[in-house]
């Protein structure tokens, strides 16, 4: 039996919530293209008979804005201790990035690196990129990946299991997040959020969970968070319509998930710069905060 923690690294923006979705098989977190998608180191757990992989979604590495953003950063380095390896996740459609490879080299646990997104660059600007970080990195593991057709998932969770320490399972076999179901719910209604917005409208939003109410329907009561008045406006749009478009979008998804219809209710408040306000910094989880 075997059980390790696998720390899931990188630049905002490379893959790595989708990396840890197509490994367990269906949509546990939150994906968009928009950066801080992900704030908060969430556990993702896959088991199978003889190996359990608990990986870590960290938030994206990104130039850190406000209280907040710093909180998000220190978050994403602070996951890298205590852990049994490293899934250093590559953007292969961009520049090398040779600042985290050298950080990473530091570390005394197996490292693997999913060079992800191999089908967005040519194949001699990605094996180029490739060997760049292979010299920088030269007692790593390397995966070519491609997310969106589904190629390397496997090969990466058989060098994971090959690297997992003997010892017994930490979570119940059907675990799947040490989350509760508020936590998922909410960033599910985040993601619509930040799928649905432009601009920097979703970077300022947080899903208060109000109530949750499950029955023979899952019932959900929730604020949404902006920091402007001209943000909630956005938020609720012409009519309602947006404030609508995210509630169906949301309900669909928690349904799926849960496997209980849903219906949503969602209010719009907004609270002024409360990313960089210490009380709603810590009243909203993110505790510890950088001063």
């Amino acid at each position: 039996m075997r059980c390790g923690t696998v720390s899931v690294f990188g630049r905002a923006n490379a893959g790595k919530s989708t990396i840890i979705n197509k490994a367990l098989g269906f949509k546990l977190l939150p994906v968009s293209e928009k950066p801080q998608t992900t704030r908060d180191n969430v556990r993702a757990i896959l088991t199978d008979e003889e190996n359990q992989i608990i990986f870590v979604d960290t938030p994206g590495i990104f130039k850190p804005h406000g209280k907040l953003g710093s909180i998000l950063l220190r978050d994403a380095y602070n996951s890298m201790e205590g852990i049994d390896m490293i899934l250093y996740v590559v953007d292969a459609s961009i520049k090398v990035d040779e600042e985290l490879p050298k950080k990473i080299a530091l570390l005394d646990v197996p490292v693997i690196v999913c060079f992800n997104k191999i089908d967005l660059v040519s194949l001699p600007m990605g094996q180029k990129r490739l060997l760049e970080y292979k010299s920088m990195l030269p007692k790593a593991e390397f995966v070519e990946m491609s997310c969106k057709d589904d190629f390397g998932i496997e090969d990466m969770l058989e060098k994971i299991k090959s690297h997992l320490p003997e010892r017994e399972f930490e979570f119940s076999p059907d675990y799947v997040s040490d989350r509760p179901k508020e936590y998922i719910i909410a960033e599910i209604i985040r993601e619509k959020c930040m799928r649905l917005l432009d601009a920097e409208v979703p970077h300022s939003i947080y899903i208060d969970i109000k109530e949750v109410k499950e029955d023979e329907i899952m019932e959900v009561y929730a604020d949404i968070i902006v920091e402007k008045e001209s943000e909630r406006g956005i938020v609720i749009g012409k009519n309602g319509s947006m404030i609508r478009k995210i509630r169906t979008y949301a309900q669909q998804s928690i349904k799926g998930y849960f496997g209980l219809p849903c219906h949503i209710d969602l209010l719009v408040k907004c609270i002024p710069n409360w990313r960089n306000d210490e009380k709603y910094l810590k009243k909203f989880g993110f505790e510890d905060s950088i001063k």
